[in-house]
């Protein structure tokens, strides 16, 4: 779970492999059960994601190192009625976050001669608070300020992650003026307000153990840790009974290139309930990270990734986005036999892939996104 640096590596080779796998998955976009899962998404809201403006402009992914800034699109689930929403070609627009009322967009700017880190997004750059649309966008704070910015449910605060000083402060977003400090208990990146209100989750140390993801009760400020060990980027259910994250299992999948398990990372679920935790996706050809779910609760949205450590995975599939639904989890993608042994029922989809224009598998910055039911109208 180390730091991921965005950057654009991609030899020849594997991107003249990618474009055969594009090929053949425009072949598989033809499932009818695919295609029942594209029409049924297409217009059920709006998907926020950072995407190279570059990839967008050649409809593709590019193979060298300079695919551009990133810039902020909106989309339909499909990825039809993508725009552009932030167009700076000196600067990235990443890590957005609608407002729980889709009126308001949070999202983090950093000068382009700099790199988006995965494990560092929410603190990044500046904050930038705008209209859903993108329009009227204003700089919240200086650079490094506010970091891990998010949401109360009623948009009239802010709860913000202070790592280095190990604490948590509250501000009112009108005023900017802070109403609640409180400590940290652990966590240190990836933080998000419960849609409830109730609750803070976020990836924290506890115990000694890194790379837990923890509860924490901002009436009685007590922590609960929902799945301990090697767990990363949670996103509260919009019915806050728990969160998605990606979590590592060194017995699962491949190993590293020192020959050592490493395992792959998979997409779960773990509830406030209990220690419980469901399996939601799994591919044994890549990593899956930034779960995020639909407004309803009723399909998770992901990306795949390569590894950091030693496991490079299938590199046709790297930053590929995807949707499912969540009654159809478990969904294992074939050849991850010691996942299926555990899981016998487990399906292969459908899993749908958004387009970019011209009609190639979406690819996006390797960050989260977000969705929202509310109706965006305007544009830039």
């Amino acid at each position: 779970m180390k730091t991921v640096r965005i950057t654009r590596r991609l030899a020849l080779g594997a991107f003249l492999a990618a474009s055969l796998a594009a090929a053949a998955m425009a072949a598989a976009a033809d499932d009818p059960a695919v295609e029942q899962l594209r029409s049924e998404v297409a217009a059920k809201g709006w998907i926020v994601m950072a995407l190279y403006t570059q990839e967008v402009q050649a409809g593709r992914r590019l193979p060298d190192d300079d695919a551009g800034q990133a810039d902020l699109y909106l989309m339909r689930p499909d990825g039809s009625q993508m725009r552009n929403i932030t167009n700076t070609p000196d600067r990235h627009e990443f890590f957005p976050r609608f407002s729980p009322d889709g009126k308001k967009l949070m999202y983090r700017r950093l000068r382009k001669s700099k790199d988006i880190e995965h494990d560092s997004v929410g603190a990044q750059g500046e904050l930038v608070i705008a209209a859903s649309d993108g329009s009227n966008p204003v700089a919240y704070g200086k650079n490094g300020e506010y970091p891990w910015a998010t949401w109360s449910p009623d948009t009239r605060q802010l709860a913000c992650l202070e790592h280095n000083q190990r604490i948590i402060r509250i501000y009112d977003l009108e005023t900017k003026k802070q109403v609640r400090q409180l400590s940290s208990h652990g966590i240190f990146q990836q933080m998000y307000w419960s849609p409830d209100g109730r609750h803070l989750c976020g990836t924290a140390e506890m115990k000694g153990a890194n790379w837990c993801i923890v509860s924490l009760d901002l009436a009685t400020e007590e922590t609960k840790v929902l799945t301990q060990h090697m767990n990363c980027t949670p996103n509260w259910l919009k019915d806050s009974s728990g969160v998605v994250n990606s979590t590592r299992n060194t017995a699962w999948g491949k190993k590293g290139g020192d020959g050592k398990p490493y395992g792959n990372t998979v997409l779960r679920q773990a509830t406030l309930a209990g220690p419980t935790q469901g399996l939601l996706y799994a591919d044994i050809d890549g990593h899956v990270y930034n779960g995020f779910t639909s407004p309803d609760d009723k399909y998770v949205a992901f990306n795949l990734g390569l590894s950091e450590g030693g496991t490079k995975g299938n590199p046709d599939k790297h930053r590929c986005f995807y949707i499912m639904r969540r009654s159809d989890a478990p969904i294992i993608q074939p050849g991850f036999e010691e996942l299926r042994r555990l899981y016998p029922g487990a399906k292969a989809g459908p899993v749908l892939q958004p387009k970019f224009p011209g009609g190639r598998p979406l690819v996006t910055v390797f960050v989260a996104g977000d969705w929202t039911y509310a109706e965006i109208g305007g544009g830039k």
